[in-house]
C-alpha cells in the first residue's frame, strides 16, 4: 500500500504544476478558468491535509501496535479485569487506527484521481485557449489591428450582467407572481442579455441590438416552450391521477366488497339456523333497511341480534322492535354500539331465564338508562321497593322485559335526530357505500367461487400429487446446496485458524488481523461453494429459466407490453387530448392545427385560411372564407397571374461591402425571399 501511496504523490506533483500553470496564465480569460483555480486550491488543500493524516496515522498505527503487544503479554501475565480492560481498549484503538488508514488512503487515491481529470479539463481548456487566440489574431488582421479579445472581454461582462439581471428578475418575478410567469419572463430577458452579449463582439451597436432582438425571440420561443411544458406535465399528471385513482378505487371496492359480501353469507347461514331457513334471509335484508334509516351500522345490528337470539329467537319481529328500542335509548344517552349490545344481551338473559336480577337491569342502570325508574312506575311502587322486589325474585324476567320495552318508547325518535347530525349522516353514507361494494364482491365471489373450486380439485388431484413429489424434490435440493456452502465455508474458516498467518497475529494479539484472517477465509469459502458443480448447477438453471422465458415472451408482443403500453398512453399530453375531442366531434385534428400554422392541406380536410392560400389542392375543397375575400376560377386565376404579375424593382442603399461570392449569393436569397412574400400578398 505504501507503494502505491507514493505512486499517487508522484502523480500529483506532476499534474499541480500544469494545473497551476495554465489557471494562473489564463485566469483573466474564462469563468470556467477562474473555477478550474479555485479548484486547484481546494485539492491542494485536501492533498497537503490527507498527506499529513496519513503520517499521523502511520505512526499513531505503530505506537498503537506496540502497546498491543505490551497488554497483552500483561494480561497473559496477571490474567484481572483491569489488563483484560487495558488489552481491549487497545486492540478498539488499533483496530480504529487501522480503518482510519484504509479510509485516507482510499481518499488519496480518489483526490489523486480528481486531479488527473482536472488535468485533462485544463489541457483541452488550453488547447481551446490557442485555438481562440489564434483566430482572434487572424480576424485582428482583417479588422486592421481592432482587438477581438477587448471585444470578447465586453462580451464576457455583458453576458455575466445579463445573468445576474435575469436571475435577479427571476427571484422578484416569482416571490411576486409565482410560476409559471416568473420563468417565462426569466427566459426572455435572459435571452436578450444573452442575444445582447453575442452582439457585442461585432463591437457595434447596431450588433448588439440585432443580438438582443434575436436573443430575446428566443426566450420568447423557450419561455413558450417551458410554460407549454408545464401545463402539459401538469395535464398529464392529472390524467394519470385520475385514471390510476378510478382503478385503484374500483380494485379497494371490489376487495371490500368481497369481504363484506363473504361475512354476509357468513351470516346468512347463521341467522337462518337461529331464525329457520329463509327466515334469517329476510331478517337480514330488514337489518340492512334499519342500518341505511338510522345511525346504526349493519355490523353492529347483527351483533346485537346474536345476543338477542339466544330470548327471542321465536319471534324476528320482536327482535327487531327491541333493537330500534334499544337504538333509540342508546342515541339519547350517547352511548356506543357495544354497549347496546350489552342492554340486548340483558334482556336475553332475562327472557330466557325468566329471572330479573339486579345484574341484568345494572346492566342498563350504568350506561343511563334508568330501567329501575320504568319497573317502579309500572309496578306503582318506590325505587326501593322494587330493589326488594328484584332481591326476592318477586319480578319474573319476562315481566321486567315487557317493561323495560314499554319504558323505551321515551327515547322514541332519538335514532331518527341522531341520523340528521354529521356523525349520523357519516354513518349512514358509510352504510350506503358498504352497499356498494358488497355489490361488487357479490358478483366477484360467486364468480370467483368457481376457480376457486377448480383450484382446489386441482390440487387435491393428480397434479397436486405430482407437484408435492416435484416440491419435495426441489425442497431436499436447496436445503443439500445450502448445507454445501455452510461446509465451504467452515473448512476455509478451519483451514485460516490453523494458518501460520493466524497463529502469528494470536500470538502477537492482533484481534484486528486474526478478524481480518477469518472474515477474508469465509469469502474464499463462499467463492469456492459458487464454483462448486452444486452453485454452476443452480446457476445454468436459473439462465435458462430467464432465457427461456425470454424466448417465450418475445414471440408475441401482448404478453409482456401491457405496462409499455400504458406508459406510452400516459404520455401524451395536451395536444392528444385536443385531437380526441376534436375527432370525437367530427373534426380532424391535423387540419385545425394545420390551417392555423398556414400548412397546406392533405385530401380530406378542411381548415380556416387567414392568410390565404396558394390553390385549391382538390376537388370539393370548402373553406371558411372571410368578408371581402374572394374565390377566383381556375381560368381567372391564370389568367390574373399573366395579366396582374407587375415588374420587381429592388433599390439598395447604403454602404455595402461584399468580401466573397457567398455574401452575393446570401443577398440575392435573402431579395428574393421578400419578393416573394411581397408577389403573395405580403409585406411590399
Amino acid at each position: 500500500m505504501a507503494d502505491e501511496i507514493g505512486i499517487v504523490m508522484s502523480l500529483y506533483d506532476n499534474v499541480s504544476p500544469t494545473l497551476k500553470s495554465i489557471a494562473g496564465n489564463s485566469q483573466a480569460f474564462d469563468k470556467t478558468l477562474d473555477e478550474l483555480k479555485e479548484s486547484i486550491k481546494a485539492y491542494d488543500k485536501a492533498q497537503d491535509s490527507m498527506v499529513k493524516k496519513y503520517a499521523d496515522l502511520k505512526k499513531a498505527l505503530a505506537e498503537t501496535n506496540s502497546q498491543v503487544k505490551t497488554a497483552q503479554k500483561s494480561y497473559d501475565k496477571l490474567n484481572d479485569a483491569a489488563s483484560k480492560k487495558d488489552l481491549d481498549e487497545a486492540i478498539d484503538r488499533q483496530a480504529e487506527l487501522r480503518r482510519a488508514l484504509k479510509e485516507t488512503e482510499s481518499n488519496l487515491k480518489i483526490n489523486a484521481k480528481a486531479y488527473h481529470d482536472l488535468n485533462e479539463q485544463a489541457l483541452k481548456a488550453a488547447k481551446g485557449i490557442r485555438e481562440t487566440e489564434d483566430a482572434v489574431s487572424r480576424a485582428d488582421n482583417r479588422a486592421g489591428g481592432a482587438s477581438m479579445l477587448s471585444t470578447l472581454g465586453k462580451a464576457g461582462v455583458a453576458g455575466m450582467l445579463g445573468d445576474s439581471v435575469s436571475q435577479a428578475a427571476g427571484y422578484i418575478l416569482e416571490s411576486s407572481v409565482g410560476q409559471p410567469t416568473a420563468t417565462a419572463v426569466s427566459s426572455v430577458l435572459s435571452g436578450i442579455a444573452s442575444g445582447a452579449a453575442m452582439g457585442a463582439v461585432t463591437g457595434n451597436p447596431i450588433g448588439i441590438a440585432v443580438g438582443a432582438a434575436a436573443g430575446g425571440l428566443s426566450g420568447v420561443l423557450n419561455a413558450a416552450t417551458t410554460v407549454g411544458g408545464a401545463k402539459d406535465d401538469a395535464f398529464k399528471s392529472y390524467v394519470q391521477e385520475a385514471a390510476e385513482g378510478q382503478i385503484s378505487e374500483r380494485d379497494s371496492a371490489i376487495s371490500s366488497g368481497s369481504s363484506v359480501a363473504a361475512q354476509r353469507e357468513l351470516d346468512a347461514i347463521a341467522f337462518n339456523k337461529l331464525l329457520g331457513e329463509g327466515i334469517g334471509d329476510q331478517y337480514l335484508k330488514d337489518l340492512r333497511t334499519m342500518a341505511a334509516e338510522t345511525p346504526m351500522e349493519y355490523s353492529d345490528l347483527t351483533a346485537m341480534s346474536r345476543a338477542l337470539a339466544t330470548g327471542f329467537g321465536s319471534d324476528p319481529k320482536r327482535m327487531l322492535d327491541l333493537m330500534e328500542g334499544i337504538g333509540n335509548a342508546g342515541s339519547a344517552v350517547g352511548v356506543s354500539a357495544s354497549d347496546m349490545s350489552v342492554m340486548a344481551q340483558a334482556l336475553s338473559r332475562m327472557q330466557s331465564s325468566d329471572k330479573a336480577s339486579l345484574e341484568y337491569l345494572n346492566m342498563f342502570q350504568e350506561r343511563g338508562v334508568d330501567v329501575i325508574g320504568m319497573l317502579a312506575g309500572s309496578l306503582g311502587v318506590s325505587q326501593g321497593e322494587v330493589y326488594d322486589m328484584i332481591s326476592k325474585g318477586s319480578i319474573s324476567g319476562t315481566q321486567a322485559v315487557s317493561i323495560i320495552q314499554q319504558g323505551l318508547e321515551q327515547y322514541a325518535g332519538a335514532m331518527d335526530e341522531m341520523s340528521r347530525t354529521f356523525s349520523g349522516l357519516s354513518s349512514t353514507l358509510a352504510d350506503a357505500e358498504t352497499e356498494m361494494d358488497a355489490a361488487y364482491g357479490e358478483g366477484y365471489n360467486a364468480e370467483r367461487a368457481k376457480g376457486l373450486q377448480a383450484q382446489t380439485e386441482w390440487l387435491s388431484g393428480v397434479s397436486g400429487e405430482a407437484q408435492q413429489e416435484a416440491n419435495k424434490a426441489i425442497g431436499a435440493w436447496q436445503a443439500s446446496l445450502e448445507n454445501q456452502k455452510e461446509q465451504y465455508i467452515r473448512d476455509a474458516v478451519d483451514a485460516a485458524m490453523e494458518s501460520d498467518e493466524y497463529q502469528q497475529a494470536k500470538a502477537a494479539g492482533d484481534a484486528a488481523e486474526m478478524g481480518r484472517i477469518i472474515m477474508e477465509a469465509k469469502v474464499q469459502g463462499m467463492n469456492e461453494y459458487n464454483a462448486s458443480e452444486g452453485a454452476q448447477l443452480a446457476l445454468e438453471s436459473e439462465k435458462a429459466l430467464i432465457a427461456g422465458i425470454r424466448e417465450d415472451v418475445s414471440l408475441k408482443t401482448d404478453y409482456w407490453d401491457a405496462g409499455y403500453e400504458m406508459g406510452q398512453e400516459y404520455s401524451k399530453g395536451l395536444e392528444a387530448g385536443r385531437a380526441d375531442a376534436l375527432k370525437s366531434s367530427g373534426f380532424s385534428y391535423a387540419a385545425v392545427v394545420g390551417s392555423s400554422m398556414n400548412v397546406r392541406a392533405g385530401s380530406g380536410i378542411k381548415g380556416r385560411y387567414a392568410y390565404g392560400l396558394d390553390r385549391v389542392p382538390y376537388d370539393n375543397y370548402a373553406a371558411l372564407l372571410h368578408e371581402g375575400e374572394r374565390v377566383l376560377t381556375a381560368r381567372e386565376a391564370r389568367e390574373q397571374d399573366r395579366s396582374g404579375t407587375r415588374p420587381v424593382q429592388v433599390n439598395i442603399t447604403g454602404n455595402w461591402t461584399v468580401r466573397t461570392d457567398e455574401d452575393v449569393d446570401a443577398i440575392a436569397t435573402a431579395i428574393l425571399r421578400k419578393v416573394e412574400l411581397a408577389q403573395r400578398g405580403g409585406v411590399r
